[in-house]
């Protein structure tokens, strides 16, 4: 399966290469995931020169546009698939400003030392990386890696999807009359409990932020039921996702959540 999972998230490369919708349809979508990452960045009050690592950072879309904001701050980015490290350094190429702070890797984050040595990190991100792991003995795996290269007292931000949300979000869509939406086959989506199970070990204060909550609920449940009723198709262009982006969050109707923690102090 994890072979088969890499195959798709290559072809996914082929076909956009350094576009945003390399790793979702939804662009919108990804320039709310961006937005959002890097205002907590900012909440953070990191060291000028901290050291990021983006563990799974695609076509290095996000990567490139989080390191424009922090100049100063080093940039290193890693994903099991050639083809989207190939679109990044293309599209690293032609920014040669960020050249000296962004480097990106072919890695594995179930193998991080493999990539990066015994170097540790300010921060770690993901974003929508570890889903991609087919078992939760591999997630667990993961997230024990990413505390490995994590400075005590260093943050991890985790944007990930959970299957609460997820199910909210299909509750609103069967009280209109619309069908669910399937978690995807390559998907493995987190519940909260066995999340924070996952991360207890290492990190602490943990704290969840269901940033896109208020975007699914008009994209998925209003604007979806809107096209039910029309018999027209979606539309990801569609002027409601990019009004959506700037609806402040409420409830929980969006599988995607950001989750925010520290690094356990070494004992």
């Amino acid at each position: 399966m994890k072979e088969k999972i890499k195959q798709f998230w290559e072809s996914r490369a082929e076909q956009y290469s350094s576009e945003p919708a390399a790793t979702t349809d939804d662009v919108y979508l990804r320039e709310l995931e961006v937005d959002t990452l890097i205002q907590e960045i900012i909440d953070m009050r990191l060291p000028k020169e901290a050291s990021i690592l983006d563990v799974g950072c695609g076509n290095g879309y996000s990567t490139l546009k989080v390191a424009q904001q922090f100049d100063g701050a080093y940039f290193y980015g890693i994903d099991y698939s050639s083809k989207m490290i190939e679109s990044a350094l293309e599209k690293l190429h032609s920014l040669p400003v960020l050249k000296d702070r962004v480097s990106f890797s072919v890695g594995d984050v179930n193998d991080i030392g493999q990539t990066y040595g015994e170097k540790v990190f300010d921060l770690v991100v993901t974003d929508r990386c570890l889903i991609n792991l087919d078992t939760r003995e591999s997630q667990a795996h993961a997230i024990g890696q990413i505390a490995k290269h994590t400075k005590p007292q260093g943050r991890f931000l985790a944007i990930e999807n959970f299957i609460e949300g997820h199910d909210n979000m299909n509750k609103a869509r069967q009280s209109i009359g619309l069908p669910e939406i399937p978690v995807r086959w390559h998907n493995l989506y987190f519940d909260d409990p066995g999340f924070l199970s996952m991360t207890e070990p290492y990190f602490e204060g943990v704290t969840f932020k269901d940033f896109s909550s208020s975007y699914y609920f008009a994209t998925r449940v209003v604007y979806s039921g809107m096209c039910h009723l029309r018999g027209e198709k979606i539309d990801y262009n569609h002027d409601i996702h990019r009004l959506a982006t700037r609806l402040p969050w409420t409830g929980r109707f969006s599988p995607i959540r950001m989750a925010v923690m520290r690094r356990r102090a070494a004992v």
